[in-house]
């Protein structure tokens, strides 16, 4: 928890209040992105984001698998975020748990919708091989590093990013002489599939600080909000998920508007992690 004086505080509120924040931005203003692509060989793909001084990892691992019985046409993506306990001091012990389950949680329901996959931002239908036999697996684990508020819209621009590096390996399957028989797969060394990601969305996450909302919140910020909004919208501005965290109730008309606002402000920032992800994939070539 960030201990701030009461001075502090009210410094903090009023410069969002009067559109001018504490470290210069406006209320609708991300912090300077970097993005390294990657940085995990061993993985299918990984990237890199810092967001301001929030630093976070993410890594696509590819396993082979078999469709549930339920959803024999879909693929299985899970999520998994672990909070380095040298992130910040109360990542350490339970506190770092509880707060890793939440954004897996958060990051699984804006970014592959129900339990039945209805909705999902990722295309789990493309990950199938052959209906009700063999599928990929995507294993999706995130790191926060260091911490300084937004963890939720990093992890989520870490995710697509490690996405667009991640090459699927090329698979050829044999069927068997009658249905029951698990199909022959050959999986390539040489030739990989590039993951489309032009569906993946981003986060925004809108954070309520008194009577205004703000984006991309730093540690200090979020301190003192009372509620905040995350929206997933893809490059099209369709919404494909939301979140809401913190004990004060919205108005709906006031979620209305935090939408609208998510909506706009994603294309700014699908805008930039793009250019971000193309220029670090180019100078790994």
């Amino acid at each position: 928890m960030v201990g701030l004086s009461e001075g502090e505080k009210q410094f903090l509120r009023g410069g969002i209040e009067q559109n001018l924040r504490a470290d210069g931005r406006t209320r609708n203003q991300f912090r300077p992105i970097s993005v390294e692509t990657g940085v995990i060989p061993q993985a299918n793909g990984s990237a890199r984001v810092r967001l301001g001084a929030t630093e976070v990892i993410a890594s696509i691992k590819a396993e082979l698998g078999k469709p549930s019985i339920l959803h024999p046409d879909k693929g299985k993506v899970s999520i998994f975020v672990d909070c380095s306990p040298t992130a910040a001091p109360i990542y350490e012990g339970k506190g770092g748990e509880a707060l890793s389950m939440e954004l897996s949680v958060a990051l699984e329901r804006c970014l592959l919708g129900g339990k039945s996959g209805a909705g999902a931002a990722i295309d789990l239908s493309s990950l199938v091989l052959v209906e009700g036999k063999v599928c990929w697996d995507l294993y999706i684990d995130a790191l926060v590093v260091s911490s300084d508020g937004n963890l939720l819209d990093s992890l989520a621009a870490a995710i697509k990013a490690a996405l667009s590096n991640t090459g699927l390996p090329k698979v050829n399957v044999v069927l068997g002489a009658s249905p029951e028989e698990q199909p022959e797969v050959d999986v390539s060394d040489e030739e990989f599939l590039q993951f489309d990601t032009s569906a993946v969305p981003v986060i925004v996450t809108l954070t309520k600080v008194g009577k205004q909302y703000i984006v991309d919140a730093t540690s200090e910020e979020e301190s003192q909000m009372t509620s905040a909004v995350s929206v997933s919208v893809n490059r099209n501005g369709q919404i494909c998920g939301l979140t809401k965290r913190g004990g004060a109730g919205l108005d709906p008309s006031v979620i209305y508007d935090m939408v609208s606002v998510a909506k706009y402000v994603s294309q700014q920032f699908i805008s930039v992690l793009d250019s971000e992800v193309a220029a670090a994939e180019a100078s790994e070539e």
